[in-house]
């Protein structure tokens, strides 16, 4: 009897030296950041088909988006709004109301961007409310666009 526990010992001891050798290679591999998935999504700008996304650039303190105006006619945006879902949610300057051109693309920079796990290297989350109304429409009627930037707050 004693020759078979020895053999049960061994089988164990065998197996757990394995489990060992992989438990630190999976930890090694979660070190290095090979199973960090969110290197891997893609970064993406959401807008409805009226405000085309053609470029955005999310950089410390700042959130930069270019749009074009498809709406076929000139309107006034009245507002801008940029939060997400942190807790506090991110707070930036917005840019003044400004006139757009139909079919003509704008920058739109929010700044002094604080919050909101806004932060260097890491990826944001955020959402950008836009009011606006048509020029050449006598009743002025108020809309409101929501889009959404998703990426990598770069460096610099």
């Amino acid at each position: 009897m004693h020759t078979k526990s020895q053999v049960a010992l061994e089988f164990l001891a065998t197996y757990a030296w394995a489990f060992v050798v992989v438990a630190t290679a999976i930890g090694a591999l979660y070190y290095s950041g090979i199973f960090d998935f969110s290197n891997y999504l893609p970064q993406k700008c959401i807008f409805p088909s009226q405000f085309k996304c053609l470029d955005f650039s999310l950089k410390p303190g700042e959130v930069k988006v270019r749009l074009a105006n498809n709406l076929g006619e000139n309107i006034r945006v009245t507002s801008l709004l940029i939060t997400n879902d942190a807790n506090p949610p991110i707070s930036c300057t917005p840019p003044a109301a400004f006139d757009w051109a139909s079919a003509t693309d704008k920058d739109i920079t929010f700044t002094s961007c604080t919050g909101g796990a806004y932060i260097p290297g890491e990826r944001a989350d955020v959402r950008i409310l836009i009011s606006y109304y048509a020029v050449n429409t006598p009743s002025q009627q108020t809309h409101l666009i929501n889009g959404k930037v998703n990426g990598r707050v770069t460096s610099g």
